[in-house]
């Protein structure tokens, strides 16, 4: 037969071989395998190893080479069982993603019931640190670059480390030393 590639053509030679085999009791098809590897699939097994020799060669792989099937299907990688997360199954995972690109497209606005204290969030950075980097880049600035650039960047850093100062005396508060030292 001549249907390798045709599926219909091959599927019309399984038709006719079920009849005939329907017929009679005695009748063994034989189907031979196929014994040579495809062309493509040697050379690229090929390559593929070659390329985990130089990866060898160049210390990047320790011990003794991976197989081909060790590097297409690793046991790391293994099917493990049903995911908890995901029990609706496909279409729990297609409504899971719809909803994060939604979300990310901002159609959807997500509320978080657990973050409600949003106007006590830590700075990431205190003003003592600004204070530090401002003093910083003004000394900077008188170091290099040019000079009219310079004295405009160090002037406007001079004011906001002065609004800083400011806002950081009005907020302060009054305590005694008592506070500080225990007896």
């Amino acid at each position: 037969m001549d249907a390798e590639g045709d599926v219909e053509m091959a599927s019309n030679a399984i038709d006719a071989l079920m009849q005939a085999a329907s017929c009679r009791t005695g009748l063994k098809i034989r189907i031979p395998t196929r014994s040579q590897q495809a062309a493509q699939l040697s050379s690229t097994e090929a390559a593929l190893m070659q390329s985990v020799r130089e990866l060898q060669a160049r210390n990047r792989i320790f011990g003794t080479l991976p197989t081909t099937d060790e590097l297409l299907d690793p046991a790391e990688e293994r099917d493990k069982g049903e995911f908890s997360a995901f029990e609706g199954g496909d279409s729990s995972i297609a409504d899971t993603v719809r909803h994060e690109i939604a979300v990310a497209n901002g159609e959807v606005i997500e509320v978080d019931s657990d973050e409600d204290d949003d106007d006590e969030v830590d700075p990431s950075i205190t003003r003592k640190d600004i204070l530090d980097l401002c003093q910083q880049l003004e000394v900077g600035c008188m170091q290099y670059g040019d000079p009219q650039f310079s004295l405009d960047l160090s002037s406007q850093l001079r004011k906001f480390r002065a609004n800083l100062r400011r806002e950081e005396l009005l907020n302060a508060r009054q305590t005694s030393l008592e506070r500080f030292f225990s007896v």
